[in-house]
């Protein structure tokens, strides 16, 4: 609920700042001409749709288990978990290992990812951990949650922790 409440901000500041805009195109289309206004209109929207991101772009997920060497041969078997984070965002996790003759042998990677939309938040996958027991994998994944006013990243919850267990892989 927290999450939704945090959405509120960001979209009465992004209509805020829409409602600004449009009054300075209506007033300068009032005293230069509608050529002026859309002039200022277009070269706004090339500004704020040129975002140049000041990261590294986004590979793919990386194995959150960082005791695998990344040459390690893939696994024979995976599963799948879907958490819920709050509106319309699910956290997938998939959990690959060894089986042999149906029994778990050993953990390979671990592999988060954070689906849907909501305004002024975003999940990042830390590290994680894989453990068998029986014939069952326990998973912990640590997440940051970051919280953003447009943009602007103002709080970071760091080491959301989320732990289960993966359900079996359908043969």
């Amino acid at each position: 609920m927290l999450n939704l409440l945090w959405s509120l901000p960001n979209v009465l500041v992004l209509l805020s700042i829409l409602y600004i805009f449009l009054q300075a195109a209506k007033l300068l289309r009032q005293h230069v001409g509608v050529g002026a206004a859309l002039f200022f209109g277009f070269g706004l929207l090339l500004i704020g749709c040129s975002k140049s991101g000041t990261g590294t772009p986004n590979t793919g997920a990386a194995n959150l288990l960082t005791t695998v060497p990344s040459n390690a041969p893939f696994a024979n078997a995976s599963a799948l978990k879907q958490v819920a984070l709050g509106g319309s965002n699910q956290l997938f996790l998939r959990a690959d290992y060894y089986t042999e003759n149906g029994r778990i042998t050993k953990p390979r990677g671990l592999y988060a990812g954070v689906s849907g939309f909501m305004l002024g938040h975003t999940w990042q996958p830390v590290t994680g951990f894989l453990e068998k027991r029986g014939n069952q994998l326990h998973y912990t994944a640590i997440i940051n949650h970051h919280w953003s006013l447009l943009g602007v990243r103002v709080f970071t919850q760091s080491g959301e922790l989320f732990e289960g267990v993966m359900p079996p892989a359908k043969n």
